[in-house]
């Protein structure tokens, strides 16, 4: 990864992406140091949506933060991208436009194991423990890396949270 002197730039895609708050403008719940938490993902939920993103014309925007105003900024992905993100529950979704509608408005995502809104009755408690109290949406540009450990016979996709970076893992 090269951060450059203004704004938060990902050269390769890498199997760790360190989250730093006061470069990306995002951070990941309350992590606390040394603790890691493994979100599992279904991998055939979460080839829907890497294939989404390989698959689409363009990637959406990210938003960083620029170290010299201090402001948030929008800025291209240079990769096909999942996002991961918490709000209601924590999941992942494509980064691709146009949106893998699901129904209405609502987007397709893969749940993490306990996360889910729809079918798991403590997911709010679930989503708090292993995300933190904050809401957030990180762009992972790992579109590529996920496809690779699912193609290789990965029944789930693991992603582990500790120190503010995110690990992919598989099982």
């Amino acid at each position: 990864m090269l951060i450059s002197a203004a704004l938060l730039e990902i050269s390769d895609v890498s199997i760790i992406l360190p989250l730093l708050p006061s470069i990306a403008g995002l951070c990941i719940g309350d992590l606390r140091p040394h603790s890691m938490r493994s979100l599992i993902f279904n991998a055939a939920d979460v080839r829907r949506v890497v294939d989404h993103s390989l698959a689409a014309e363009t990637q959406a925007l990210k938003t960083v933060r620029d170290l010299k105003t201090g402001l948030l900024v929008k800025q291209p992905v240079s990769a096909p991208a999942v996002l991961l993100a918490y709000d209601h529950g924590v999941y992942l979704m494509s980064n691709g436009q146009p949106r893998d509608i699901l129904i209405g408005e609502r987007s397709f995502v893969a749940y993490a194991k306990g996360c889910d809104p729809f079918l798991d009755p403590d997911w709010r408690a679930r989503s708090r423990e292993l995300a933190g109290d904050d809401d957030f949406g990180v762009v992972l540009p790992w579109a590529h890396d996920l496809k690779a450990l699912i193609d290789a016979g990965a029944q789930t996709v693991v992603l582990n949270l500790q120190d503010g970076s995110v690990e992919i893992a598989a099982a």
